[in-house]
């Protein structure tokens, strides 16, 4: 249930953002749909810009509290579980709501050009966020002895980065989820060929 117009605007917002595009979307069409004039729209948000990057920055700071919360990356247990743990929780929350990782990757992939300097910006900020998470996990993998090869936490961390988008994309496109067994045989795949390779 959406109640308030600031939560109408928003999810009409997004949803436009979403199927139509930012260039295409316009104040008018948002206001439209919810059913307001353009004073009460302008009442919460400066301009449209400002009403994208509130929602692109909410969808990011949801993802990074809900990878923040995974109660398992705060216990005392062998830190390749942990990362296991990290790997599943994200593509069950991805898989949850793929409308938002599908926001993401639109924009990702093709930043409109009127905001493309902060959407790089922001980008970095929370995939740096993210990587933030990914490395303390892998930095204990390596001091712990884990990971016994020589290659770099920096290698390492990209190597992940990438398996998880990779399938995080896959899911979007087919529109398909990962099943359980899916994921342990996906991840065991991948450790063994990509983190454990001499």
């Amino acid at each position: 249930m959406i109640s308030g117009t600031n939560d109408k605007i928003r999810y009409v917002a997004f949803k436009l953002f979403l199927e139509k595009g930012y260039e295409a979307t316009n104040v008018r069409d948002i206001c439209k749909e919810v059913g307001i004039k353009a004073s009460s729209l302008y009442f919460y948000y400066q301009s449209k810009q400002e009403l994208f990057f509130s929602i692109y920055d909410e969808v990011w700071n949801d993802k990074i509290r809900f990878l923040e919360s995974i109660e398992e990356l705060r216990q005392d247990i062998s830190p390749d579980i942990k990362l296991i743990t990290l790997f599943k929780k994200t593509v069950e929350y991805c898989s949850n709501d793929l409308a938002k990782q599908k926001f993401l990757l639109r924009y990702h992939l093709f930043p409109p050009q009127e905001i493309i300097k902060i959407l790089r910006e922001k980008y970095k900020f929370w995939t740096d966020k993210e990587s933030g998470i990914v490395s303390d996990i892998i930095q204990e993998c390596v001091d712990k002895k884990v990971l016994r090869c020589s290659r770099s936490t920096t290698d390492y961390i990209k190597d992940y980065i990438k398996f998880i988008n990779f399938h995080i994309t896959e899911m979007i496109i087919s529109n398909i989820k990962i099943s359980s067994n899916e994921i342990y045989s996906l991840w065991f795949s991948f450790w063994n060929s990509n983190l454990l390779k001499q």
